[in-house]
């Protein structure tokens, strides 16, 4: 029995009855085709989600007119040759038992002239926070069109067998654009007060609203807070979202920000949990129709919590859905430890600016036609060597194939380096990963011992059919003078003694690990200075949490040196080299953190070579991985063997 009454409720929205109160938010794929046709992997994407229960699915921004289309991963309805391709995608989630909205689209400014070969048009000829390109104007017919068109491609959603279409009006796409005084100076129809820069959404609600049945689901999608200096407020929006219902909205999505306040549009693990939540919760006492709320809601009990106060109608779950499509069915059977976390990292955000999707978690993006599930014929005696992501994630998957698993792992703890990224403020959702991981594998056939370091002879005794090294990467130390002899630490060894570091701690290295250690010892008191020889802390991070990692480090007062190259190393002082400025000494350091290099750790290998039938290396122990990189290899050789 379900302990979410709330979140199992049905629901509904027009003539669109959901079995519960969760929805799949609009989020762009890059799986259709560069013309924006439908394909077979989005569609074995859409349906893996909707076998996994959620209420319903809100299927990625689609442009209504070609020079509405942000990029060439984004799916297309402007014409009829589109019908037949997204009538399979329906066909498809209502054979799983599920249900699909549209998402109808027009990018305005932000779309890209390289791209479409269009001239980017807008209310006003403001220039676009992301690519700074002037839009041109639209003129009254010009606007009229685009009304026009949305209402065609509703049209054609209802050919397509949707169950409903949601109307992109945030995010600083051209509908928001509109509604903006930020990005709408118009003293025509169109712009002016609230009314008048509300005209274009009403419009096309209006529009629509004819061209479909009558009750069918109308939703409209809108940044209530824009999270900038003169854009959107809540109390605005609330009259925005009253002239919605008048014109015809069946529910009103509550989501924030522009391009200009992206970092905050998907927010990351810097962010809290629920953090746009009251905007949701403003909107709903002025509009008698239903009210969708979004914004990292990733605990069931948050989202249950939400529906209970009365909030919102609905809870809408974006990148939790990308990570474990079952989240729904797990969270009504009661299998909350079995649910793979989203990090809230945004990797997959960053992916789909120049490929397909990719989760850090979920290395089934794409693939979801493939029977990850499917039992061996052959099966064999395994032996991991390594606890960390990678041989966790190769652990569970062999073992549930029906292979015989031992993993040895030569710490006292499973897990491995992501341990250490999990101490870092803001990284708990890395703390649960690991806990998912190791409960996947403790409920599994697995036998697991602690503090076993695997030898040639011990490995040559165990006699496996097969043995996986995920044994972690060579570490060895960067090469600066004085660096030997000087008691100065590595990244782990700070974290894992923190208590004993003394007050005043120099980094040697912006990178994550750099970054992360120097928030995390900010955030405890201590006085931090942190060197990078490159132009940009935290480079390989996602925008969003570099972002968010920077700022939290300069509100805590730690000195930042970018440009800045460490030429040696002292006990308690460093000497800082700047393009055409003399060296400089920094001195009083309590403690010292210099960086190390990932290398490939071939050790056990070669001699395991001639022990093994089988042999293979994956994660850090073939050079330093990313958590994507080891989880997917772990999860690729689980498939292999």
């Amino acid at each position: 029995m379900t302990t979410f009454p709330n979140l199992f409720r049905p629901f509904k929205i027009g003539s669109l009855t959901i079995k519960n109160r969760m929805v799949m938010s609009p989020m762009e794929t890059h799986l259709c085709d560069k013309e924006g046709f439908v394909t077979e992997e989005i569609i074995a994407y859409y349906k893996e989600r909707a076998l996994g229960g959620v209420g319903y699915i809100t299927i990625e921004n689609t442009t209504v007119e070609p020079a509405g289309r942000v990029n060439d991963g984004m799916l297309c309805i402007h014409d009829d040759k589109f019908i037949p391709g997204l009538k399979k995608l329906t066909d498809s989630i209502h054979s799983a038992g599920g249900k699909l909205v549209l998402q109808l689209s027009h990018a305005g400014r932000e779309a890209l002239p390289y791209f479409t070969g269009l001239e980017p048009v807008a209310p006003s000829p403001i220039p676009s926070p992301l690519t700074k390109h002037v839009p041109k104007e639209l003129t009254i017919d010009q606007i009229e069109s685009i009304v026009r068109k949305f209402a065609e491609g509703a049209e054609r959603a209802v050919k397509a067998g949707f169950d409903g279409v949601e109307i992109h009006m945030a995010h600083g796409y051209l509908v928001n654009q509109f509604f903006s005084p930020e990005s709408n100076t118009r003293i025509d129809m169109y712009g002016g007060d609230t009314v008048r820069r509300s005209r274009f959404a009403r419009e096309i609600v209006e529009s629509i609203r004819r061209q479909v049945p009558g009750d069918y689901p109308i939703i409209c999608r809108i940044s209530a807070d824009e999270y900038t200096e003169t854009g959107l407020k809540l109390e605005e929006s609330k009259e925005i979202a009253r002239i919605l219902e008048q014109a015809g909205a069946s529910a009103i999505h509550v989501s924030a920000c522009n391009y200009a306040s992206a970092f905050y549009n998907i927010p990351c693990y810097y962010l809290e949990e629920g953090c746009f939540v009251h905007l949701a919760e403003g909107i709903k006492p002025v509009v008698q129709i239903p009210v969708l709320t979004v914004g990292r809601i990733v605990n069931p009990a948050m989202a249950e919590n939400i529906l209970k106060e009365n909030k919102a109608d609905l809870i809408v779950l974006g990148r939790v859905l990308i990570a474990d499509p079952h989240f729904p069915n797990k969270v009504k059977e009661g299998r909350i430890e079995d649910i793979r976390t989203c990090l809230s990292c945004n990797r997959c955000i960053e992916s789909i600016s120049d490929k397909k999707l990719v989760c850090t978690v979920n290395p089934s993006i794409g693939k979801e036609g493939a029977s990850y599930g499917e039992k061996t014929t052959q099966p064999k005696r395994i032996l991991i060597v390594g606890g960390g992501p990678a041989g966790l994630s190769a652990a569970h998957l062999l073992s549930a194939r029906g292979h015989t698993v031992t993993l040895w792992e030569k710490e006292s703890q499973l897990g491995g380096s992501l341990r250490y990224a999990s101490m870092a403020p803001g990284k708990e959702p890395v703390r649960k990963f690991i806990d998912y991981l190791i409960h996947q594998v403790k409920k599994a056939n697995i036998s697991i011992l602690l503090e076993k370091e695997a030898t040639e002879a011990s490995v040559k005794q165990f006699a496996a059919d097969v043995v996986i090294l995920a044994h972690g990467a060579h570490n060895v130390p960067v090469e600066i003078d004085g660096i030997k002899g000087n008691g100065v630490l590595h990244v782990k060894k700070a974290f894992a003694t923190v208590h004993s570091l003394g007050k005043n701690i120099a980094i040697v290295g912006g990178g994550p690990e750099g970054c992360e250690l120097a928030d995390f010892l900010a955030s405890q008191g201590k006085k931090v200075t942190l060197i990078e020889m490159r132009r940009v802390l935290g480079l390989e991070l996602v925008a969003h949490p570099r972002y968010h990692v920077c700022e939290r480090l300069k509100k805590l007062g730690a000195h930042l040196h970018v440009n800045t190259k460490v030429t040696e190393v002292g006990h308690d002082y460093i000497i800082i080299r700047r393009r055409r400025e003399a060296d400089q000494k920094l001195d009083g350091f309590d403690n010292i953190v210099t960086p190390i290099l990932h290398q490939p750790n071939p050790a056990l290998a070669t001699p395991l070579q001639a022990l093994a039938p089988e042999v293979y290396t994956i994660g850090d122990a073939l050079g330093g991985r990313t958590a994507l990189e080891a989880i997917t290899e772990g999860t690729e050789i689980g498939m292999k063997i």
